[in-house]
């Protein structure tokens, strides 16, 4: 019998989770996406994309599938068991409350136009999933720049990077991280990214001498790779060809925050 392999994971491949979006009336599986896990005042949500949840356009409201479907449960696939096999388990999360209700949170003053939503998760106690909140990472306190490098951690087209752990796709940064694009916290990111990929979790790295003054090195300055959380992939910039523009949205980290913070449902029937 061959002896099992023991693999090292990069800690940031336990964050990105694949999701599938199902009406559960009918079992019919409408899109598939990608998620991760956040921490709060002790508190556990799930981060995505408000499209991936209502099936809809944020700014038009109109379908993006043409299967008509609504979705009301969420389904995460996540790692149970590391060793002596890795072994995955799909952990399924109602979108709507007893009474109908959207159970999921959106930004407390742009709503729905901030396309990310929060959605409070509770395992029980026999949950044995493995995953890592992103902001339990030791992440290096830098600034975004532009340029810099970014990676969309996520599942293009439903891939896998090996079992269900996430592929890494490379972009750079387009625009001006300190600048609100159309007066809304987010920015545009240089890759060519693809369906399945929405709600991915975005992080930066840069190469070199960080942490200099006029040139000089300090004692905190760092020589090396430094990385951190940028935010929120939620798809491409349309064209007239998929080719064109290949610039991608992020919303920016701190909008997390604020949708968490501001404890704002979105309204049932609010399309």
């Amino acid at each position: 019998m061959r002896k099992p392999k023991k693999v090292d994971i990069n800690q940031l491949s336990y964050t990105s989770i694949p999701i599938t979006m199902y009406f559960d009336e009918t079992q019919q599986k409408l899109a598939s996406g990608t998620g991760f896990i956040y921490e709060r005042k002790e508190k556990l949500y799930l981060i995505t994309n408000w499209h991936n949840v209502t099936g809809l356009n944020p700014i038009t409201k109109e379908q993006i599938g043409n299967h008509g479907g609504i979705p009301d449960v969420v389904v995460l696939t996540l790692q149970t068991q590391k060793e002596p096999h890795i072994e995955w388990g799909n952990f399924p999360i109602d979108l709507y409350d007893k009474d109908k209700n959207a159970d999921w949170l959106v930004h407390p003053e742009h709503k729905e136009l901030v396309d990310v939503v929060a959605i409070e998760i509770e395992f029980d106690k026999d949950f044995k999933g493995i995953f890592r909140p992103i902001n339990k990472i030791k992440f290096d306190e830098f600034k975004l720049e532009i340029s810099d490098d970014v990676f969309i951690i996520g599942f293009p087209y439903e891939l896998k990077g090996g079992g269900h752990f996430p592929i890494w796709k490379r972009g750079s940064v387009a625009t001006e991280p300190d600048i609100d694009y159309e007066r809304l916290p987010k920015m545009f990111v240089d890759t060519a990214s693809r369906p399945g990929m929405s709600g991915s979790p975005v992080i930066f790295r840069r190469t070199g001498i960080h942490g200099t003054k006029n040139g000089e090195l300090k004692p905190d300055s760092i020589i090396g790779t430094i990385q951190n959380f940028v935010g929120i992939y939620s798809g491409r910039v349309l064209g007239k060809t998929e080719l064109e523009a290949q610039l991608g949205i992020v919303w920016k980290k701190e909008v997390i925050d604020e949708i968490i913070d501001g404890n704002t449902k979105d309204e049932k029937n609010v399309w």
